[in-house]
């Protein structure tokens, strides 16, 4: 199940299964954030909720090297950037064409006038 945005991913899995303070099975995320990145803990499934239980508990105690975090933050910005280059190449090939086509229907209409004058 995809994440609502807000940094992080749910996933259920069957084993390491924890209760919240609220008596429900804790559901497993996992943390996007620049801090954590890939890091997976236990939160309650109410969190969202107006009065929900604030439970929370690392899944993973060792959260991976610094190395890892940093190279999966640096990936993810390089893909940022790769996507807004690639938006903006997309508006440029749209300009380009729509250019494209004004040219070609001033020439068809300079090619009519001269057959018709000429």
């Amino acid at each position: 199940m995809q994440g609502d945005g807000s940094g992080s991913s749910r996933r259920r899995l069957k084993s390491g299964r924890k209760l919240c303070l609220c008596g429900l099975e804790a559901a497993i995320t996992q943390a996007w954030i620049e801090k954590n990145p890939g890091g997976r803990f236990y939160g309650c499934q109410r969190f969202k909720e107006k009065n929900g239980c604030k439970f929370f508990s690392w899944f993973d105690e060792e959260n991976g090297t610094l190395w890892q975090k940093r190279a999966l933050i640096e990936a993810r910005d390089e893909i940022r950037e790769k996507s807004r280059v690639i938006a903006q190449l997309n508006e440029t090939i749209a300009e380009l064409r729509s250019n494209l086509e004004k040219i070609q229907n001033e020439e068809e209409i300079v090619r009519k006038f001269e057959e018709f004058y000429v």
